[in-house]
């Protein structure tokens, strides 16, 4: 068993045990209007699809092409719901519970003036625009699927779309930072599960950076026909395990569990009527 697909059923294990616990936190905050927990959820599938593909691929001595392209796109798109899921978690925390807010003494949320908060809501279509394009990518680098050839145009083409992803999400980063850096002096005046999000990024968004830095170097090191000899280890499917165990496994998974973990403490505690 080579080491990626040791990899591949790591990751499938983490994802289903977090299957349950995911859901139960989606059916119960999309009610109270948090839809970041679709994306979440959302997530959650793809990082259980691409993994059950990829074993699957290796256990076949000539796996069929649509099975390799869809494995390679599982991997490569995962990234775009866990930063829109990301970015709902800001946006939402932007609106403070007004209740909670009388008792405290922290400032009303400053997210909550205009410019703000519309830029955040403008961050959501660069991100599906960063989501369309690396599965646009995936697509357009595959061989053919009745010839096995590879298109250079298309190759190259692929090539520019993935790039350009991996910059959209840097700016979709970039556009979460501020949100965050503007909700941190009022989290005391969120929801419950917000307040628990909110802190959280002190953990998620180091973690964040890591797996968009591996995007963007996967990208940047794709060879196209008038430059190759690229370094093939950022490459998600082939390449160096040990930094898609750094970069990517370790960043994505603990990312996911610290957000389930906050929906789950912050209904345990509204439970106990400790939060609201």
């Amino acid at each position: 068993m080579i080491a990626h697909e040791v990899l591949a059923c790591l990751e499938l294990a983490i994802y289903v045990g977090l299957l349950l616990p995911a859901t139960f936190c989606t059916i119960h905050y999309v009610f109270k209007g948090q839809f970041g927990w679709l994306y979440l959820h959302a997530f959650v599938i793809t990082k259980i699809a691409g993994p059950a593909i990829f074993i699957s691929i290796t256990e076949h001595s000539s796996p069929s092409s649509g099975l390799q392209i869809a494995a390679q796109i599982l991997y490569q798109i995962a990234l775009g719901p866990l930063m829109s899921a990301t970015l709902s978690f800001v946006n939402i925390s932007s609106k403070p519970d007004e209740d909670k807010y009388e008792h405290s003494y922290s400032p009303l949320a400053p997210l909550t003036q205009g410019t703000s908060l519309m830029i955040l809501r403008l961050v959501h279509p660069i991100i599906i625009c960063g989501l369309v394009l690396g599965i646009v990518s995936g697509i357009d680098r595959m061989p053919d699927s009745s010839t096995g050839i590879i298109n250079s145009d298309k190759y190259d083409r692929g090539a520019t779309f993935m790039k350009v992803s991996g910059a959209l999400f840097l700016v979709a980063f970039a556009a979460i930072c501020f949100g965050v850096i503007k909700l941190w002096k009022s989290r005391k005046a969120l929801v419950t599960v917000s307040y628990y999000i909110v802190r959280s990024m002190v953990v998620v968004l180091p973690l964040l950076f890591l797996r968009i830095l591996y995007s963007v170097l996967n990208s940047t090191n794709l060879d196209t026909t008038g430059h190759t000899g690229h370094t093939t280890k950022y490459n998600i499917m082939n390449g160096s395990w040990v930094i898609y165990l750094i970069l990517g496994l370790i960043p994505q998974a603990t990312i996911i569990t610290v957000y389930i973990g906050s929906g789950v403490f912050a209904w345990m505690k509204v439970r106990r009527g400790t939060g609201v």
